[in-house]
């Protein structure tokens, strides 16, 4: 069985160059899979017309599916289910990444034995009827998907436990998303970012993310009033892309507090993987502050751990375990700027530690195996470890 297992059907919507969570995460998985000697082919969405139908990038083979319309932060492909019903038949395992609502049908008629599937969280797609309808529709779905897997991949334990998906718990395995923590090492050389951004010797207080409703960015930029009596000098620099964002971005309406607070604010727009490092380098503190179960994990606080930076993140099943684990860094109560403000004070009082945090412990390479295990396996010999 071992020697059979080498080819990877990965299903989900948004892939490279789409940024997000989801596709990071994806990326990493496939290009270190198929790195460790896998055949691995990521079936996605065409989502901007521009990009090609087919392409290879580092060993991984991409194929994405003409959009018919989007909707929402949704994508609307007939094409991409069929393709995972007939792409499925030539892989020995299907890796599909939840949320997808097409993966219910999909795995009707797929041999529960290739199905491994990836749970990274719940949906919310609004208060619209359209919307709940089409969420409720995708439960459904998703549903039926993993009471068919054969085994799930969670990020986070307490997270699935949470979840509405909770009642699959028992094959449940949980393996944190894949980060090159080698790769994120403290780099000094800031300026060209100092000068880019126009900062001086101001304390930085930064985000990284989509410019988007659930990462709660309003409440971090509404402690700025806690902050100013107790921090002379300070910014707040949020780093992401909010022009290319699947459901739309909430920049304007955060624009306000540029106004009423312009020199605090600065928003730096999409940043390349070669400005990432030293932006970690550069800030402070790193703040999370989401509001909502779209957030499972928080990859970039242990990129910014990693960079030797703290984090401040929000009291969040899979959010907080982080910080819980490592001590590296503060939890604050979500959608709570005064607690958010208290927190980053005392990182500013470097009322902290930084010595539970390992770096090689979060490592891709040890993602990278227990996928493989698992993939061959069907299980972990140590569930959730």
């Amino acid at each position: 069985m071992e020697n059979d297992v080498k080819k990877i059907l990965i299903a989900l919507y948004y892939y490279h160059p789409y940024v997000s969570g989801v596709s990071v995460y994806a990326k990493r998985l496939a290009e270190g899979l198929a790195a460790n000697g896998f055949d691995v082919t990521i079936l996605t969405t065409q989502f901007k017309k521009r990009l090609p139908a087919q392409e290879t990038i580092n060993g991984v083979n991409i194929v994405r599916c003409p959009v018919l319309f989007k909707l929402g932060k949704g994508v609307i492909s007939p094409f991409f289910l069929l393709k995972i019903i007939s792409f499925s038949k030539n892989y020995n395992i299907v890796n599909m990444h939840l949320p997808l609502a097409e993966s219910g049908i999909a795995s009707l008629f797929i041999p529960k034995q290739k199905m491994i599937t990836t749970y990274h969280c719940d949906i919310n797609l609004g208060k619209k009827i359209i919307s709940k309808f089409i969420e409720k529709l995708s439960f459904i779905s998703m549903h039926i998907a993993l009471k068919r897997s054969r085994a799930i991949i969670t990020q986070n334990i307490d997270y699935f436990l949470h979840s509405k998906m909770a009642t699959y718990t028992e094959k449940a395995v949980e393996i944190i998303p894949p980060i090159f923590t080698e790769e994120y090492t403290r780099d000094d050389n800031i300026e060209f970012l100092k000068n880019k951004f126009d900062l001086k010797n101001e304390f930085i207080i930064g985000f990284v993310g989509r410019i988007v409703y659930e990462k709660g960015i309003k409440y971090l930029l509404e402690s700025i009033e806690y902050l100013i009596p107790h921090i002379s000098k300070f910014k707040i620099v949020l780093a992401g892309d909010y022009k290319n964002v699947a459901g739309g971005s909430v920049k304007n309406e955060l624009d306000s507090f540029i106004k009423k607070y312009p020199n605090k604010v600065i928003f730096t727009g999409f940043l390349s993987d070669e400005e990432m490092i030293p932006f970690y380098s550069l800030i402070n503190v790193l703040v999370l502050p989401s509001i909502d179960p779209l957030e499972a994990f928080g990859m970039v606080q242990v990129e910014a751990m990693s960079c030797g930076t703290p984090v401040i993140a929000s009291n969040l099943p899979g959010v907080n375990s982080i910080i819980k684990k490592t001590g590296f860094g503060f939890i604050s109560e979500p959608g709570n700027p005064k607690d958010i403000a208290e927190k980053i004070i005392k990182v500013y009082k470097k009322e902290y530690t930084s010595i539970g945090f390992k770096k090689e412990e979060w490592d891709a390479k040890n993602v990278i195996k227990k996928y493989s295990t698992i993939f061959i396996q069907g299980t972990l010999k140590e569930k959730n470890k």
